[in-house]
């Protein structure tokens, strides 16, 4: 199960799978920037989150871009259709990358 998250946390939206959320999200927010739209905080407030039995994770717009372009769902900016849904093992290391990544950025060099 995912939610995904629209800007500011105003338009939450369920969805059963990664595909779907995609979607989503792409309409919301992929989509305005690619057109040449900056929302506001877009980069953090705009996100996919897959929620698990025992924990969520989230994965903001740039990641979610970066792993879509990657994994050939979005090419020169727009969905491919159709959009097949990408292993589960795919899923769950972007989805831990982004966790991790975002922990990890406000640590800094020491």
């Amino acid at each position: 199960m995912f939610r995904v998250v629209g800007l500011n946390e105003k338009e939450v939206t369920s969805a059963e799978s990664f595909t779907e959320a995609l979607r989503i999200l792409y309409n919301r927010c992929i989509e305005p920037i690619a057109h040449g739209e900056k929302p506001q905080n877009s980069e953090t407030t705009c996100y996919i989150e897959a929620i698990g039995k025992t924990a969520a994770v989230r994965m903001t717009y740039p990641y979610v871009f970066e792993f879509a372009v990657k994994a050939g769902l979005i090419m020169d900016g727009r969905l491919v259709e159709p959009l097949i849904e990408p292993p589960t093992t795919d899923l769950i290391a972007e989805f831990s990358r982004a966790a991790i990544l975002k922990f990890t950025e406000k640590m800094g060099c020491h």
